[in-house]
């Protein structure tokens, strides 16, 4: 499978995070459950190195931009900012020029790293078996951005600079992430989890403007292309979703059992996303409560009449079912160990049927 040509057909995969601290038997409940498309599992009960924020910022923290893993912020008060300020862009030179442990430094930490090193690991002693292709994932520089503060605690996204560094210290991860996995073969579809991106358009955050945010994105996409991986978006709530079909991103991850009006009012812009080649990855397993009340034939119906919705408004049905995916609404990291296995259990049934 070539990534031109990429037609899912309903091919399911996982999110990412897991509520569980032992990669391997987080990789025993991936691997039964989406076997032709498994992922590495983020394990973010294990700590601040293996949570959202924290698990792709090894770079910074090592030149010493940010210090805290715990409450992670940019150290611009330190009176050798300058100095690690030089360190960092003086990795990141190195890391673009094709130095390969530069660019190593640009991937987890040793515990960061847990539940890929043991998907790895596990490729490397089984093999791919049945699978047609592999997903890794790393958090966005918007969400990160929201997140991470300069000294004021004001959120780094709206200084340039700090901006910058986070940009493109997550582009050197992706990249360094997909040549990883594009070892083992397959097809390495790479998904950005960015669920700030809902914030775009609305009223408390006016002063986000749509050209950065395609911009950072298109980075992290080059970055990820230039190993030949699938870049992807996932964003678990309702947007516009125009942001990502304007940009260079091949996939689009969304929350389709609760936010699904928010794609239907866009079915026209969707339509030019499928034309170019687009992937719509649809988030139709919940991953809240409501879940115990669902089974793998409702969701089906449920993904059949949404389906139906957007042909209706001039989708080409015969595009949407060749590019589709089904993955979990979001990550299960949060939910107790029974209901993540629901989840994954309900999304193996509906990826069969």
């Amino acid at each position: 499978m070539q990534k031109e040509s990429f037609k899912p057909q309903f091919l399911a995969t996982g999110v990412g995070s897991i509520p569980l601290t032992n990669g391997e038997d987080a990789l025993e409940l991936i691997w039964n459950s989406v076997p032709h498309a498994p992922h590495w599992p983020q394990l973010p009960r294990l700590g601040a190195e293996s949570a959202f924020v924290g698990q792709y910022l090894n770079a910074l923290i090592e030149t010493g931009v940010i210090a805290d893993i715990e409450v992670p912020k940019f150290q611009v008060d330190a009176s050798d900012w300058v100095d690690r300020l030089t360190a960092f862009y003086t990795l990141y030179l190195e890391a673009l020029e094709g130095d390969q442990q530069a660019l190593e430094r640009f991937g987890f930490s040793s515990q960061g790293g847990e539940g890929f090193e043991a998907f790895c690991r596990n490729l490397e002693q089984y093999g791919t078996r049945n699978a047609v292709l592999l997903k890794g994932q790393l958090s966005g520089p918007l969400t990160l951005g929201m997140q991470i503060t300069d000294k004021s605690r004001k959120a780094s996204y709206y200084d340039d600079t700090l901006r910058d560094m986070l940009v493109k210290t997550v582009t050197l991860h992706a990249e360094w992430q997909t040549k990883r996995l594009s070892q083992f073969g397959l097809p390495v579809l790479m998904i950005i989890d960015d669920p700030g991106l809902y914030a775009f358009g609305t009223s408390s955050h006016i002063t986000l403007t749509r050209e950065p945010i395609i911009e950072d994105l298109n980075s992290i996409v080059e970055g990820i292309n230039k190993q030949g991986g699938i870049a992807g978006v996932h964003v678990c709530a309702g947007m516009d979703w125009t942001v990502l079909f304007d940009s260079d991103v091949q996939v689009v991850n969304f929350d389709a059992y609760d936010y699904m009006q928010s794609m239907i009012a866009l079915a026209e812009p969707l339509n030019r996303f499928l034309k170019r080649g687009g992937i719509l990855s649809w988030g139709i397993v919940p991953t809240n409560p409501i879940v115990l009340a669902e089974t793998s034939l409702s969701l089906k119906l449920r993904l059949e009449d949404n389906i139906q919705e957007l042909v209706k408004r001039g989708i080409d049905e015969t595009l949407l079912r060749q590019q589709s995916m089904l993955t979990p609404s979001c990550g299960t990291g949060t939910l107790s160990k029974e209901m993540a296995e629901h989840v994954y259990r309900l999304l193996s049934e509906l990826g069969d049927l």
